[in-house]
């Protein structure tokens, strides 16, 4: 009988287990085909045994445990002659082993964890209280825990079946002592029940020697845990700032120290009690940890209230260095370069002539309204889509040109539910094709992009010999390549055009056990029962881009924005990867977008996409030691920077994801003195901007430039800055993409003394303008809505100047027009069909048309104009602060202005006639 259970539990494991058997092996060919087999095998050896430790400390420890108190019963039932039935010895072993089985799978899932500590590198920088290398508590301090949590929870697991085994076995035992009290105690006795010595007196000795050395381990644990608390204090959000304050440092740490010590010499006096049998000690030493630990709770809070805050920041000075030191070093803000910036209120038409390269390069296409736009124009065919419209730039025979680039990518649950067949979803439609491109600062004369790469197949400036699409950002589901059907590669005019892949990705479904094995693994019988199903079919998944590159290396964390770049002919997709880290002590925490909990973080890796061949290369950009640690792990995972291709290290950009989190944090770490972070003299924060009728925070925005006292033109990721709850700009940062001075950021204070206007208040002198204004509204009132695209802060020489586009778009069928482009230095606010007209009008006081003619603007009229328009802003002023009088006067000044600016206007035209 007992041979037929374990028979059935032998098979119901196997049957169980075939489906991870069957997920290992098509795991293993998908990394074989890629070319990450060692990735794969390290991740499941260490995951594999890690279970084996798992198992054997959790067997171990509960079967030694279980057959001590088997034995002890047995020989207490023995001695006091009380008949009893044997423990079924292979129950408890089968039980046993089934539970730390599931333990070992358990265990398993900190193979990271055990990786990171015995692969970790130091960091070379010391916390300054404990003095620990930073190593020590991003590697090895979530080791320490983690083994300390599993101690911990296998002592419960055991005190509890041992506890249930005495008092289950030995009923009979207790039963017969309480009988003996009962007839030797009287009525008051036994109504006060007996005394806990009474109690251990008569507790067997076997049964009270386990127990004991069962709690010391667990008093022993807990005085473990209380340690490593030590270490926790540094990552505090208690005080004033992150890390450990006066307070931690004064008191919450001696009282740790103090409950460790206690816990381990209430540990000792249990061990003690086997011979002593005097409970009080023990009691005694539990007393003394419940009270420190409840005072752990309420002590610091009080001592901080009453001792700490009355004098806070004499207190707290250095902590808060600390804090401001280590968070700047943690998230790469230390190296920040800081410059002023002496700004030229009035933009000159000679610098921006200088600037040439400048305003050429200067984005009008807002990337939401672009999208739509790109859907409408380029897209084809339904079943094909742009999910998303980044930037990059090129050296071109022009110079170096910034451009807006789209891939089109198929989406086949656009295909018309017909035609949503297995076949066609999996076999025909297999790829997308081609990418899109337009320079940022150019449009045409209906207001829609000048392609430089467009249609199907794509023609334009740049050669895509080879445009299709395999892998890229939206396709989920498998696809089988180069099998007996033809795959759809793209429409041409009343046929479509087919094709065979040529390429080496996707797994060759070359044997009937290959594709029954992915028959079950994607429950369709069609790759078993198909006809198309041949030798050379290539299954390929995992397409998704970012589901790619996570399955290879799941212990990076990736940017929300992969980017598309064409390179010698193909398309490849660029995403930038990270390492974090938890445990960085004085660090403030971070959470905010694809981000949780942080408290340091690199852009460490560039992973680099080929979308035909699928392959996928993790390039190494600065040596840090998480990177660093995770190189010794997977040696054949990361290759060096230098061996990216030159022509791909041209694309490479400061990530958003990652200066977003810095800039976040650089609103109050761009203060290094205490006094001054402690009061938040000077906080900034993210400018507002409008965008379809709402405010939204400023996204950083890349543009091509040259930096002050840079001298060349380059790529940077440029973020304005207010003060908090002020809208003027204070300063402008800007992340160097370019080589050499990739990740060099460089932060431009503006003059605090001067009214420099920031991205909020530009909008607003752009609601003002009345032509402006009264442009708007009719637009909007023709069936139209008005898109008001990204307001951008751009540098020239020494002065700023503030550009935003103007779209059009009909309700119905929305196809966004660039109609408008506004531009401003500040002091004047202009708006023309172009980017160039808006510039010369607003710096040289000339149009020049298409056809070469020169229209003037004299210098008299626009003296006349700037005068007017300074009457109207103080009239404003006047209004706000209700000042009837001087807001009468300022009108009628500014009547008086604008009839002189009529009678010159009027003159200039008789005089042209």
């Amino acid at each position: 009988m007992k041979a037929t259970k374990i028979l059935f539990l032998l098979i119901l494991v196997l049957f169980l287990g075939m489906g991870s058997l069957i997920g290992i092996y098509t795991d293993y060919l998908w990394f074989e085909m890629i070319g990450y087999t060692s990735v794969f095998t390290t991740i499941l050896q260490w995951r594999l045994l890690t279970i084996i430790p798992g198992f054997i400390i959790a067997f171990v420890f509960l079967y030694l445990n279980a057959k001590i108190a088997r034995d002890s019963i047995s020989k207490i039932l023995a001695e006091k002659n009380i008949p009893y039935e044997k423990i079924d010895n292979l129950s408890v072993l089968i039980g046993i082993a089934a539970f730390s089985a599931f333990f070992g799978l358990i265990f398993s899932g900190n193979w990271r964890t055990i990786l990171l500590y015995l692969n970790g590198t130091s960091f070379g920088i010391e916390d300054p209280i404990l003095m620990n290398d930073i190593g020590f508590y991003v590697f090895e301090l979530p080791f320490l825990h983690m083994i300390r949590g599993v101690l911990f929870g296998l002592t419960i697991i055991s005190l509890v079946l041992v506890l249930v085994l005495y008092i289950y076995r030995l009923e009979p035992v207790f039963q017969d002592e309480s009988s003996s009290a009962a007839d030797d105690e009287d009525f008051y006795s036994l109504k006060s029940g007996p005394s806990a010595g009474e109690v251990l007196e008569k507790l067997p000795a076997k049964v009270l020697i386990h127990l004991s050395a069962l709690l010391a381990l667990l008093l022993a644990l807990i005085a473990f845990g209380f340690f490593l608390d030590r270490y926790d204090i540094l990552f505090s959000q208690q005080g004033v700032v992150a890390g450990a304050g006066y307070t931690d440092v004064h008191i919450r740490l001696p009282i740790l120290n103090i409950l460790t010590i206690l816990s381990l010499l209430t540990a000792v006096a249990l061990l003690a009690n086997v011979k002593l049998k005097n409970i009080k000690i023990p009691v005694i030493g539990v007393v003394l940890i419940v009270v420190f630990f409840l005072a752990s709770s309420f002590v610091p809070n009080v001592y901080q209230q009453f001792r700490v805050e009355p004098t806070e920041f004499q207190l707290e000075e250095p902590y808060l260095e600390y804090n401001i030191n280590y968070t700047r070093m943690a998230f790469g803000l230390s190296d920040i370069e800081e410059r002023s910036f002496d700004v030229n209120s009035d933009l000159t038409l000679s610098e921006l002539e200088n600037n040439s390269e400048v305003t050429e390069n200067i984005r009008i296409w807002d990337r939401r309204a672009l999208e739509q736009t790109y859907r409408q124009l380029q897209q084809i065919r339904t079943y094909y889509t742009f999910d998303n419209v980044d930037t990059d730039r090129y050296h071109t025979e022009d110079g170096y040109r910034q451009y807006m680039i789209s891939a089109r990518e198929l989406d086949t649950t656009q295909l018309a539910p017909e035609a949503r067949t297995w076949v066609n979803e999996r076999l025909v439609y297999t790829h997308g094709f081609g990418v899109v491109m337009n320079p940022v600062s150019t449009k045409t004369d209906d207001g829609r992009p000048v392609f430089v790469l467009r249609d199907i197949p794509p023609v334009g400036e740049f050669n895509v010999s080879n445009p299709r699409i395999y892998y890229g950002e939206i396709t989920n589901d498998y696809k089988i390549a180069d099998s007996g059907k033809a795959e759809f590669d793209y429409p041409s005019g009343g046929q479509n055009v087919f094709t065979q892949y040529e390429g080496t990705s996707g797994i060759v479904l070359d044997s009937f056990i290959k594709r029954l094995l992915f028959a079950y693994t994607f429950s369709e019988p069609k790759f078993v029962l198909s006809e198309y199903m041949n030798d050379n079919a290539r299954l390929m998944y995992r397409q998704q881009i970012m589901e790619r590159t996570q399955t290879i290396a799941p212990f990076l964390e990736y940017d929300s924005d992969p980017y598309p770049v064409v390179y010698e002919g193909k398309v490849y997709w660029i995403i930038d990867a990270y390492t974090t880290a938890e445990n960085y002590p004085y660090s403030e925490t971070y959470s905010g977008t694809n981000f949780n909990d942080i408290n340091y973080i690199r852009n460490s890796v560039k992973v680099v996409i080929d979308s035909y061949e699928g392959s996928v290369d993790f390039y190494v950009m600065e040596d840090e030691p998480v990177v660093d640690t995770y190189s010794n792990i997977f040696p054949e995972l990361f290759k060096p920077f230098s061996e990216m291709p030159p022509g791909l290290q041209e694309h490479i950009r400061y990530p958003k994801d990652f200066f977003r989190v810095q800039m976040d944090l650089y609103q109050n770490y761009h203060m290094t003195s205490p006094e001054t972070f402690y009061n938040k003299e000077d906080a900034w924060e993210i400018p507002r901007e409008v965008y379809r009728g709402g405010s939204i925070d400023m996204e950083p925005y890349y543009m091509i430039t040259e930096l002050p006292n840079g001298g060349e033109l380059e790529y940077v990721l440029l973020q304005p800055f207010t003060p908090r709850n002020r809208e003027n700009m204070i300063a402008w940062i800007a992340a160097r993409c370019d080589e050499p001075y990739y990740g060099e950021i460089k932060h431009y204070e503006l003059p605090k003394g001067e009214l420099i206007y920031g991205p909020t208040q530009i909008e607003s002198r752009i609601d003002q303008d009345p032509d402006i204004s009264e442009q708007l509204t009719l637009w909007g009132q023709t069936g139209s809505r008005v898109i008001r695209g990204n307001l951008l802060v751009v540098p020239i020489g020494n002065s700023i100047l503030y550009t935003e586009p103007i779209f059009i778009s009909a309700e119905e069928s929305e196809i966004p027009e660039l109609r408008r482009v506004v531009a401003s230095s500040g002091q004047r606010v202009i708006m023309g069909e172009t980017l160039e007209e808006s510039l010369q009008m607003l710096a040289g006081g000339t149009i020049v048309q298409e056809d070469g003619e020169v229209i003037e603007v004299s210098t008299a009229t626009r003296n006349l104009a700037q005068e007017a328009l300074d009457h109207y802003n103080r009239a404003q002023e006047n209004l706000r602060e209700g000042d009837w009088a001087a807001y009468g006067e300022e009108i009628d000044q500014m009547e008086e202005v604008l009839n002189q600016l009529a009678e010159g206007v009027q003159e200039t035209n008789t005089s042209a006639t």
